[in-house]
């Protein structure tokens, strides 16, 4: 090994040496299998090459790879070397494309997480009534949670039943915002992840997790899952134990492996079945997070991305969509076009609405555009973009120039120095239309044009 591998080379520098001692067909046969440490070996079908072979393959893989594959004779391997036979023919393999001076041409790819497994699902189709809302962003400081509050309260004084949850665990907020001390329930989401990691819990458990805001005093309902409950605030000592445990996969009664977004749709199912809602409001974490995975593709959800007319806002934007812009979507109903951008602290200067519009408007094109091939997009952030792109073996191929959501303009808040350092139980008075009114007003009214296109008729209530 010449000089040092990183996780970034690994996969292209292993596929170009399987692809000189292997040959083309017997690569194309086999697939590379990534542990939770990033460490690589390459699978291949039994009757492909011999034990003798393998040895000395996977002998050779280390001097070109060192650390970066299986240094245990492994790194050319079989499903019965390892003794697994789900290796024999395993599901969601991730077909590869690298485009790299090394190698060229794509690869199939069992990746195994311990976190970050969310990223690797298929997403869901749009949940059935009450519809849900996500409130995502790159970046904190973006007013997402602010945002949450006011259309909550404008719900409210309409008289609608809201349920809003807090998935951020490391950084809560609703809890904060919404509920009083006194009002602030006995567990918070947090500890429903961890609980659900030993099993299943019970309905009065599920109850101990929700606390009435004050928002509803409209004649509403704001029903509020804050991140963090009255226990961990009691003891919160244990609340750094808890998130390392959160996020972590678990079995279910099926046997089946559930992840965080199977829990949090289990949990989302549940509540809606127990009390009627009217809509269920998803306050996002900021960043590339496993709850932002969840909250993005794998709840059903409409999905509010908010970002300011900054650089970082964009350069965020194109990581994100161009992991998404490969997931497949089998289904008709296609999960890429529930996404709205929203422009947030906008100026009153149409010209900064423009640029904002324009810059979505190309990452849009270039990560969800009709590209069968990932490797031949044009790419205007490439620098930012990683070396190689993920696709799914079943991904099924759709002209999103046909779906006009996706190109919808980005919807405006405007910039109002009120609501930047927001604290509704001190200035509740800023919850009011009057107020907030031409702040909010068209973000408000296309929220509620997701609601009211997502209500039953009478009949099926």
């Amino acid at each position: 090994m010449n000089t040092p591998v990183y996780f970034d080379d690994a996969l292209p520098a292993f596929a170009a040496f399987a692809h000189e001692r292997l040959g083309a067909d017997k690569l194309a046969a086999s697939f590379f299998l990534r542990d939770v440490s990033g460490r690589l070996s390459l699978v291949v079908p039994e009757n492909l090459t011999t034990a003798d072979e393998r040895e000395a393959l996977s002998q050779a893989a280390i001097r070109v790879l060192g650390r970066y594959v299986d240094d245990g004779g492994f790194a050319i391997t079989t499903a019965a070397d390892l003794f697994d036979d789900r290796l024999i023919s395993p599901p969601r393999l991730l077909s590869i494309g690298i485009s790299d001076s090394i190698f060229a041409g794509t690869v199939k790819v069992l990746d195994r997480r311990m976190i970050g497994a969310d990223w690797l699902k298929e997403p869901v189709a749009a949940a059935p009534f009450p519809p849900r809302i996500a409130f995502a962003s790159i970046k904190g400081g973006v007013g997402r949670s602010t945002a949450l509050c006011v259309l909550a309260a404008d719900l409210a004084e309409e008289g609608r039943r809201v349920l809003a949850i807090d998935m951020d665990l490391e950084a809560p907020g609703l809890g904060n915002m919404l509920l009083p001390g006194p009002t602030l329930p006995r567990f918070g989401l947090l500890d429903y992840h961890v609980e659900t990691g030993l099993g299943e819990v019970d309905d009065g458990f599920l109850a101990d997790m929700i606390g009435s805001s004050w928002l509803g005093r409209g004649g509403g309902q704001v029903d509020v899952i804050p991140a963090i409950g009255r226990a961990s605030a009691d003891h919160p000592a244990n609340v750094l134990g808890k998130i390392a445990r959160a996020y972590l996969s678990g079995i279910g009664a099926d046997g089946e492996e559930r992840g965080f977004s199977d829990n949090m749709q289990s949990l989302l199912h549940r509540l809606t079945s127990l009390k009627r809602y009217d809509v269920v409001l998803i306050d996002a974490r900021a960043g590339l997070h496993e709850t932002t995975a969840s909250a993005i593709v794998g709840l059903g959800a409409d999905v509010l991305l908010f970002g300011v007319n900054q650089p970082q806002t964009f350069a965020g934007y194109d990581l994100l969509f161009a992991h998404l812009g490969v997931l497949p979507s089998k289904s008709i109903d296609d999960w890429r076009t529930r996404f709205r951008f929203v422009h947030a602290k906008a100026s009153v200067d149409p010209s900064s609405h423009a640029l904002f519009a324009e810059a979505v408007e190309r990452i849009v094109t270039t990560r969800l555009g009709n590209s069968k091939d990932p490797l031949t997009a044009d790419v205007d952030v490439q620098e930012l973009a990683d070396e190689f792109s993920v696709v799914w073996d079943e991904s099924t191929d759709i002209d999103l120039s046909q779906v006009d959501d996706t190109r919808q303009s980005p919807i405006l808040i405007f910039d109002d120095s009120r609501y930047n350092a927001f604290d509704p139980l001190r200035e509740n008075g800023l919850l009011q239309r009057e107020l907030y009114g031409a702040t909010y007003g068209q973000f408000l009214d296309e929220c509620k044009n997701l609601i009211s296109n997502a209500e039953p008729s009478e009949a099926t209530w």
